[in-house]
C-alpha cells in the first residue's frame, strides 16, 4: 500500500499541471524489425535491465524475444526459458479454475460467499438482501478493501497455506458498498476464489492449476512458489534506482506469486486466442471464455458499458480502432508485466520486465499499435447528446477508491471536471494532464475514444444516488465552490503554517530574551505551533516511509505516525481552547488574530483527517 505516493499527489496536484504531447507518441513500426529497435531503444532509454516479449496468432507465437540481461550483475542474457515475475496475471487463473469447476457443475458463479465458504470470514451488512456472491469476488465487485498493511507484512512462505493467510487479517474484506454495485481492484478476491477452488476438487489449489492448466498448456516450468527452475532461470527483479530486490513471497499466491517465461506464455495467449483450446485439445468451453472477458456486475455495465474487468480479465481497446483486448498486467517494486489478446483480430502478445520504472506502458502502446498497423481507425461522430448527457457539465469526485484510507488524498487526486461542447463530452483532471473528447451512442451511454469502447454511462447508486461511471470508476457531481473552496483552505493553512514557521524563529527568541513575558500572548501563539509542529511531522513521516514496511509493523515509524495524528487534534482543541480563553486579554490584535485564523484552519484540517480514518491511525494493526 503506497501511502507515500497519495500523499506526495495531493500536493503536487495543488502545484503542478503535467501535460503529455501527441508528439511524444513514436511513430508505429511497420516490421517486426521496426519494432525490435523501438523496443530496444526504450529499454536503453529507460535503463530497463531485461525483457521478455511474444507476438503470437492462432498459430501459436510468431516472434518471441529476450533482450538485455535477467542479471545484470553476472550479465546473463534474457532468453525466450528466462522466469520473470507475472505478479496479478496470477489472478486469471483463479477465474479459470472456478469456471472450469462451473462447467463440470460444481459451482454457480451465483453461489453465496457464505454458502461456499461460511468459514472464511468478511463483514456485509447487507449481505441479507444483497449477499457476497462468486461472480462479485472475480469481477472485483464485493466492495472489499484493498489489501490492508498488516497483510503485507504478513511473513509468507512456499508452505503457507490458503486458509491460514486468509485467517490472520478478515479486515479488508468489508463491503464498503453494497455487493454487485461498485468496483474496487483488490487482492484478497482471488485467493476467496482460490480457496473455493481447493475446498470443491479436494485439492491444493497450486496442483489443482497444474493439472488443469499448466500441464495440458505445457507450462512446465510456470509455478506459484519459489521453484529450482526459478533460482536457475529466474530474472532478478530491480527497483527503481537498479538495485536488486530480494524474492518476495506474497501472502496471497493465487493474486501474485506466479512466474513465467515468454516460451510459456505464448501458449496462454494461443489458448485464450483459439477461445479455450490449445493443439487440438479443448481445455475449456468457449463460452466459458467469452464469459471471462464480459463484465457484469456493475451498475454500468447494466447500462452498456463493456470496458472494465470481467472475471479476473480486463477489456480495453486501442483508440478507435475497434478491436477489443482483454488480458491482465501486473508489477511490483521490480517487475512489470501485460499480457493482452483481441479475439477479432485473432493475436496477442505478452511483456515482461524485470523493473517497474515506466517502460514496459511505452512497450505495449508500442505494440498494440503494431498489432493495428494496416487498419484504419473508425470514423465516428456519435449521435446527438441526449438531455440527460447535455447536463453532466461539473465537478466530479472519485466515490470507490481502491484502498480506503487513501480517500481523503483521492478526493482531490482523482476528481474530474466535465464540460460539454460540440456534440461531446469533455473530461479531465481537475489540475489539467489530458483530455477525453467521449461521444455518445445511446442515450446514456458513451464512448472513450482513447479505446473506441462503451465506457461511460450515468447510473443511479443505491447510496450515492445519480452518480458517472467511467469504465470501472464512481463519480459523484458536487458544487465547484465546495471543491475549490476546500482547496483554497489547504492552501491557507500550508501559507498560515509556514508564516508562522517563520514568525516563530522571532517570537522564540525575544521570548527567550525576556522581552515577551504576557502569558496568554505566549500561550496563543505557543499552542497553535505544536499543533503544526505534529501536523508536520505526520507529513515527514508518510513522505519518507510511505509503502515502507515499517509502517504496517510495530516501529517507531508507525508509533510515530500514531502519536502525530493522536496530539496534532489534541493541541489543535487546545489552541482553540486558547484562542477564546483569551480573546478579551490585552495583546497585539495581529497576533491573536493570527492564532485564531490558524487555529481553524487547523481544526478544520483535524476533522477532515477525522472523518476519513487519519487520526489515531495505527498501521500496525489496520
Amino acid at each position: 500500500m503506497k501511502m507515500l505516493s497519495k500523499i506526495l499527489a495531493l500536493i503536487t496536484l495543488l502545484l503542478f499541471t503535467q501535460v503529455s504531447s501527441a508528439n511524444d507518441q513514436p511513430k508505429p513500426p511497420q516490421t517486426l524489425e521496426e519494432l525490435k529497435s523501438a523496443i530496444e531503444k526504450i529499454r536503453k532509454d529507460t535503463n530497463t535491465p531485461g525483457v521478455g516479449i511474444a507476438l503470437v496468432n492462432k498459430d501459436g507465437p510468431y516472434w518471441i524475444a529476450g533482450l538485455g540481461e535477467a542479471n545484470t550483475e553476472k550479465h546473463v542474457n534474457v532468453d525466450e526459458n528466462t522466469l520473470f515475475a507475472l505478479d496479478s496475471i496470477s489472478k486469471i487463473f483463479a477465474s479459470l479454475s472456478v469456471l472450469k469447476l462451473v462447467e463440470e457443475k460444481k459451482l454457480l458463479l451465483d453461489d453465496k460467499l457464505q454458502d461456499l465458504a461460511p468459514e472464511i470470514a468478511y463483514e456485509n451488512k447487507w449481505e441479507k438482501t444483497n449477499p457476497v456472491l462468486l461472480v462479485h469476488i472475480l469481477e472485483h465487485t464485493t466492495g472489499w478493501d484493498e489489501v490492508h498493511l498488516a497483510e503485507i507484512n504478513f511473513k509468507a512462505s512456499d508452505s503457507t497455506s490458503l486458509k491460514h493467510a486468509l485467517d490472520f487479517h478478515s479486515d479488508s474484506r468489508t463491503s464498503r458498498w453494497i455487493p454487485g454495485t461498485r468496483y474496487a481492484y483488490n487482492s484478497t478476491g482471488p485467493a476467496v476464489a482460490a480457496y473455493i477452488v481447493e475446498k470443491i476438487s479436494g485439492k491444493t489449489y497450486e496442483d489443482y492449476v497444474k493439472e488443469n492448466f499448466f500441464t495440458p498448456l505445457g507450462m512446465n516450468t510456470t509455478s506459484f512458489y519459489k521453484t529450482s527452475e526459478y533460482d536457475r532461470h529466474g530474472a532478478v527483479a530491480y527497483n527503481a534506482i537498479g538495485n536488486p530486490e530480494n524474492y518476495a513471497f506474497s501472502k496471497y499466491r493465487p493474486s501474485g506469486s506466479l512466474h513465467s517465461s515468454t516460451k510459456e506464455m505464448a501458449n496462454l495467449l494461443q489458448f485464450f486466442i483459439n477461445r479455450g483450446e490449445f493443439l487440438g485439445k479443448n481445455i475449456l468451453d468457449s463460452k466459458s471464455i467469452e464469459r471471462m472477458e464480459k463484465p457484469t456486475s456493475t451498475l454500468g455495465n447494466a447500462q452498456g458499458i463493456t470496458a472494465g474487468h470481467g472475471l479476473n480479465n480486463l477489456t480495453k481497446g486501442y483508440e478507435d480502432f475497434g478491436y477489443d483486448f482483454h488480458g491482465h498486467d501486473g508489477g511490483s517494486v521490480g517487475s512489470f508485466s501485460e499480457m493482452m489478446y483481441s479475439p477479432s483480430l485473432g493475436e496477442g502478445y505478452v511483456v515482461m520486465t524485470n523493473t517497474n520504472n515506466g517502460s514496459s506502458w511505452q512497450i505495449t502502446q508500442l505494440v498494440m499499435s503494431y498489432l493495428l498497423r494496416g487498419h484504419e481507425k473508425k470514423v465516428v461522430n456519435g449521435i446527438p447528446l441526449s438531455s440527460k448527457l447535455n447536463t453532466l457539465a461539473g465537478i466530479y469526485i472519485h466515490l470507490n477508491p481502491r484502498i480506503e484510507i487513501t480517500r481523503f488524498t483521492d478526493n482531490i487526486e482523482s476528481a474530474i471536471k466535465i464540460s460539454v461542447s460540440d456534440n461531446k463530452i469533455h473530461r479531465s483532471p481537475i489540475f489539467g494532464g489530458w483530455e477525453s473528447n467521449d461521444y455518445a451512442i445511446g442515450e446514456n451511454l458513451l464512448v472513450n475514444p482513447w479505446t473506441g469502447l462503451p465506457s461511460i454511462a450515468v447510473v443511479n447508486d443505491p447510496l450515492a444516488g445519480e452518480t458517472l461511471q467511467v469504465e470501472g470508476d464512481l463519480y459523484k457531481r458536487i458544487p465547484a465552490v465546495i471543491f475549490y473552496g476546500g482547496i483554497a483552505l489547504f492552501l491557507l493553512l500550508a501559507l498560515f503554517i509556514i508564516a508562522n514557521f517563520l514568525f516563530a524563529m522571532v517570537w522564540l527568541s525575544r521570548m527567550l530574551l525576556g522581552k515577551i513575558t504576557n502569558s496568554a500572548s505566549i500561550k496563543i501563539r505557543i499552542w497553535p505551533l505544536l499543533a503544526s509542529l505534529a501536523l508536520f511531522m505526520f507529513f515527514i513521516l508518510v513522505t519518507a516511509y510511505g509503502g515502507n514496511v515499517l509502517m504496517g509493523i510495530l516501529s517507531w515509524v508507525s508509533i510515530g505516525i500514531f502519536i502525530t495524528t493522536v496530539i496534532y487534534p489534541i493541541f489543535t482543541i487546545i489552541s482553540l481552547i486558547t484562542v477564546y480563553k483569551y480573546r478579551n486579554e490585552p495583546m497585539n490584535r495581529f497576533v491573536y488574530v493570527n492564532a485564531a485564523i490558524l487555529s481553524v484552519l487547523l481544526a478544520l484540517l483535524a476533522i477532515y483527517f477525522t472523518y476519513f480514518g487519519i487520526t489515531g491511525f495505527m498501521g500496525w494493526v489496520v
